[in-house]
């Protein structure tokens, strides 16, 4: 009841905001968890290998751009992180597009070594707009293997 009553004491934009990140989080987890990669992959953008570059965000957009990923990491956090790192980046980059932000859904990997000399590879997502990484924390541990890409012009001042 306390999570309901502060979502209806909230702005009405920012309940709109929290719906529709909501709503790409499931739509993410359905994605991610039902269906195979190759299937939905091309909605998340024009694959290139690395770390796929965009062009840098005016102030609003990339303040937009953090504001919405907070939302996002917040209703992971509320939900006890049932989202993996792909499902957030998918959301934020899904969320960025309707608002024609540019970003970059980037995939890397990490392998590392355990006791038993055994190798282990690990993969994370993270999204990055021009002015850098937006969501998902990545460190120099994480090589970029593939990004999905999305452009569109800046605003004319």
């Amino acid at each position: 009841m306390k999570t309901l009553r502060r979502f209806i004491d909230l702005p009405r934009s920012r309940q709109a905001l929290v719906l529709e990140a909501t709503c790409w989080l499931v739509l993410a987890w359905l994605l991610v968890r039902i269906f195979p990669f190759r299937s939905w992959s091309h909605w998340l953008g024009d694959q290139v290998p690395g770390m796929g570059e965009v062009a840098s965000a005016d102030a609003k957009s990339d303040a937009l751009a953090r504001d919405i990923s907070r939302t996002i990491t917040a209703i992971n956090q509320r939900v006890g992180r049932r989202f993996t790192c792909l499902m957030l980046a998918m959301s934020l980059q899904w969320m960025l597009s309707r608002r024609h932000i540019s970003s970059s859904l980037v995939l890397g990997a990490q392998t590392e070594q355990d006791v038993k000399q055994r190798l282990s590879l690990k993969a994370h997502a993270w999204v990055s707009i021009g002015s850098g990484v937006v969501l998902g924390e990545i460190g120099e541990q994480y090589a970029p293997l593939s990004s999905f890409v999305r452009r569109y012009r800046s605003p004319k001042g």
